[in-house]
């Protein structure tokens, strides 16, 4: 019982000793302890660039790029096959020619015996006819004879008959004379059917040299086809023909373009395309580049749009027509991929910002006493750079226009000087 009392206790006395001890070592670690001295931290200020709002109106361009084209432009071919006998030294890629100009001609030696072949036909019938013409003229006259005598012998049948009447004649003779007059009225009518039997044969010829003039004209017609000629002013491309090449209607020769219906199209945004009648006979700016480099630029109308919506972004094509070129040479040739500038309208009381200054799509900062302020605003319209913008905003607040990461409300902030 002693024993076990005397364990506890020590047990006890352990444990208050490594109390004890713990504690000393703590009190002595605090008093040796360096102190620090606790400092107020100052708030971070961000130097931002900025602008002045100033609410007003503006006509903003957009950029596109779109080609220029001819709307008058012919693909050149033969209408007819052919060997090519002749060709033109004008007729080369980028030489312009003449209304009319011969480019290049087809052995036509088929179509000039098939001509003449009717022509001769022509002349043959014609001959006939002049013919046929002179022998009714002889019939004619002849008839006249003849109906001269007809009367001349119903005269003496009728002095016959009368005689007859006073015994001064004989039936007999009557039988003759009235046996003559049959003959010569016989006669009469011979000659009159042989005349309309020659009318008729004139008129089958006549018929017949109708149908082969129009045989001539298709002649003449298809000795003009093996001859190729320049349907208006215009300048040549794409030319692709040899002397003795066989050619036929599917065979592509090149292509003639009008330099005088020049016009670019280009693609806009919905929001421009559905407004056209804002920006019709508005002035654009073509330019011509290569690479970085500006090769020329020319000024345009908007005169149309197209009938249908581009079905991807719900744009649409705008057409310009360009200037008339001087001394047949456009500035900028058909095919050229450019660069248009373009009017989009009117914008009334907006606010014109770089695109940094929008935040999340519909919010701009302002500064006000030195802090961040978020506002909410609505896009108008949006141009390369730069947004035009509406919403809670006064006139000769200071926008926050560069990019901040993390900006929020009541941030500090100082303008960049």
């Amino acid at each position: 019982m002693i024993k076990s009392f005397f364990i506890n206790f020590i047990k006890f006395f352990v444990a208050i000793l490594i109390i004890g001890a713990g504690v000393s070592g703590y009190i002595w670690l605090k008093n040796t302890a360096p102190k620090v001295n606790v400092e107020a931290v100052e708030e971070k200020s961000f130097t931002v660039d900025t602008q002045q709002i100033k609410v007003k109106d503006f006509k903003p361009e957009n950029i596109s790029f779109g080609s220029v084209l001819s709307t008058r432009q012919a693909n050149l071919t033969f209408p007819m096959f052919g060997e090519v006998s002749e060709i033109s030294d004008d007729l080369k890629s980028g030489k312009f020619v003449k209304k009319g100009s011969v480019l290049a001609k087809l052995d036509n030696f088929n179509q000039l015996v098939a001509l003449n072949d009717l022509e001769i036909q022509l002349s043959l019938n014609k001959s006939q006819i002049d013919e046929i013409q002179s022998e009714i003229n002889s019939d004619e006259a002849q008839l006249k004879e003849l109906e001269i005598q007809f009367k001349i012998r119903k005269k003496q049948m009728s002095r016959v008959s009368n005689m007859i009447k006073k015994k001064a004649s004989t039936d007999s003779a009557l039988d003759e004379i009235e046996l003559a007059v049959s003959n010569a009225k016989s006669l009469i009518l011979s000659r009159k059917q042989n005349v309309n039997r020659l009318s008729f044969k004139i008129e089958q010829l006549n018929l017949s040299n109708q149908r082969l003039l129009i045989s001539i004209r298709k002649a003449k017609k298809n000795i003009e086809d093996t001859i190729l000629t320049a349907p208006f002013d215009g300048s040549l491309s794409n030319i692709n023909i040899a002397v003795g090449e066989n050619v036929s209607s599917a065979k592509f020769i090149g292509n003639l373009s009008d330099l005088n219906f020049l016009e670019v199209s280009f693609n806009v945004p919905s929001q421009v395309f559905a407004k056209f009648d804002k920006i019709i006979n508005k002035e654009v700016i073509v330019t011509w580049e290569q690479g970085s480099k500006e090769v020329s630029n020319l000024k345009g109308i908007i005169t149309r749009r197209d009938a249908f919506v581009n079905p991807q972004d719900g744009g649409g094509k705008i057409f310009a027509v360009l200037p008339k070129p001087s001394n047949n040479f456009s500035l900028i040739p058909p095919g050229a991929f450019v660069r248009v500038k373009y009017p989009v309208g009117e914008l009334y009381n907006v606010i014109r910002l770089p695109e940094e200054a929008l935040y999340e799509g519909n919010a701009v900062f302002v500064i006000v006493d030195g802090r961040a302020q978020k506002r909410s605003v609505s896009i108008a319209y949006k141009e390369p750079g730069y947004v035009y913008i509406q919403g809670n905003l006064r006139e000769n607040e200071v926008a926050i226009i560069s990019r901040l990461a993390g900006i929020g409300e009541e941030m500090k902030l100082e303008t960049r000087k």
